[in-house]
């Protein structure tokens, strides 16, 4: 078995063209480091293949969306052929998985496997995997909501005091607190969390390779971008009320990243590669984004015969039935529900199921009826965020053990770069 090691950091939706902007007035030292390796990546040319749940499967089979087929959060487990992941353990490589999105556990022997909180996949088989895994994954669903029962909170309790580490107690405790204020520090608590648990597993396991996903920047970016310091001229911005001009998430976020990115460069016993998958630009309009408090009460409202219903990221979710007339009945009503002569949700009919978007725009007023049957939607929907940031195909690569030829190159070549550091 090789004795070399790779360490993976999927930094979702990073734009490091607004973070070298941040270079000239803020002290992010490691962040500097990488600047002069830093190169350009490519993805999809299609506005609707600019989903990250598309572009990192593309990175994990080194294959475009039209050859994947993987169109959805959730869908890989659907996907027959072999990801990086399988072929590093046919090199008789050992690995390990933290939240990596979209990837199911297909895997023979990981050393250690989380999902991401929206694939229906397994964690390996440990205590702690299963923990983190179930708490972690209710508390990113909830993402809206600054509501936990006591059980949530006694479980992040206790995978805080086995993985946090000591040096990181007062950044925690920072976000705990005035998270409840300032929403975007939940996302920034799970990241750090995220890396404490990975960095633990890495170091206890010994993989040869890691993959750990962070999620927050994307998050902020899509809720913040436009009280970014350093964002080009905008006529559009964020409202008082949802958020006073004097903060910035964006660097926030860019400060606790270069801290965690600390732990990694600093350790020369394993090599690193970085990747953003995708970036994200200012949006051009205003728009609102909402998502349904509970799905199951709002559709047994409705009648609508379903199953189940499995909420995905955000304002996504899947409604499961018995059979395919279920399911279409169900969409010719759901067809009929809009607001103001808009529509309320985009479907995406799949036979006995339906993935389906809320995909209202504008603000939802408390006297505001779904004109189909006079619900008074107001009562059913929690605010999630006026959108900030939309997806852009460049992306961006790093790595400490390349000899660069090019400057730019697709996302694909990702995973042969990664086998052949290993070859």
């Amino acid at each position: 078995m090789s004795e070399k090691r790779l360490i993976f950091l999927s930094l979702n939706e990073l734009n490091f063209d607004y973070l070298k902007k941040y270079l000239k007035f803020k002290d992010l030292k490691n962040f500097k480091i990488l600047s002069d390796r830093i190169i350009n990546t490519t993805s999809e040319e299609e506005y609707k293949m600019l989903e990250p749940w598309i572009q990192w499967p593309s990175i994990y089979t080194g294959k475009k969306a039209n050859q994947h087929n993987i169109f959805r959060l959730g869908d890989i487990i659907k996907y027959k052929g072999k990801t990086l992941f399988n072929e590093l353990e046919d090199l008789c490589l050992s690995v390990g998985v933290i939240s990596s999105m979209n990837l199911s556990n297909n895997l023979n022997k990981p050393k250690y496997f989380i999902p991401d909180p929206w694939t229906m996949t397994n964690p390996d088989s440990s205590f702690w995997s299963k923990l983190i895994h179930k708490t972690i994954s209710k508390l990113v669903v909830k993402n809206s909501s600054l509501k936990f029962n006591i059980r949530e909170l006694f479980s992040l309790s206790f995978i805080f005091i086995k993985f946090a580490k000591l040096k990181n107690y007062n950044t925690y405790l920072k976000f705990f607190i005035t998270g409840f204020k300032y929403r975007w520090r939940k996302a920034l608590f799970l990241d750090l969390l995220l890396s404490d648990i990975h960095l633990n597993y890495f170091y206890k396991n010994q993989p040869n390779f890691s993959n750990v996903f962070f999620n927050g920047m994307a998050h902020i970016q899509h809720h913040y971008f436009f009280n970014s310091k350093v964002m080009d001229k905008n006529n559009l911005k964020n409202p008082i009320w949802y958020l006073k001009k004097n903060k910035d998430p964006i660097e926030e976020t860019l400060v606790l990243y270069d801290k965690i990115l600390g732990d990694y460069l600093n350790n020369k016993k394993f090599n690193l590669v970085i990747a953003t998958g995708l970036t994200q630009k200012p949006y051009d309009i205003i728009k609102f984004y909402y998502k349904i408090k509970n799905c199951k009460d709002f559709f047994l409202n409705l009648e609508i015969d379903f199953i189940k219903i499995q909420e995905l990221m955000s304002r996504d979710f899947i409604i499961y039935f018995s059979d395919t007339k279920k399911a279409k009945i169900s969409e010719e009503i759901l067809h009929k529900m809009k607001l103001k002569n808009k529509e309320l949700f985009k479907i995406d009919n799949r036979g006995s199921n339906l993935f389906i978007t809320f995909i209202y725009p504008d603000e939802i007023l408390k006297n505001d009826y779904i004109d189909y049957n006079r619900i008074k939607i107001f009562d059913h929907v929690s605010f999630v965020a006026i959108k900030n940031g939309m997806h852009s195909e460049k992306g961006f690569y790093y790595d400490n053990f390349s000899d660069y030829k090019q400057q730019e190159m697709n996302i694909t070549d990702i995973k042969d770069i990664i086998l052949n550091f290993f070859k």
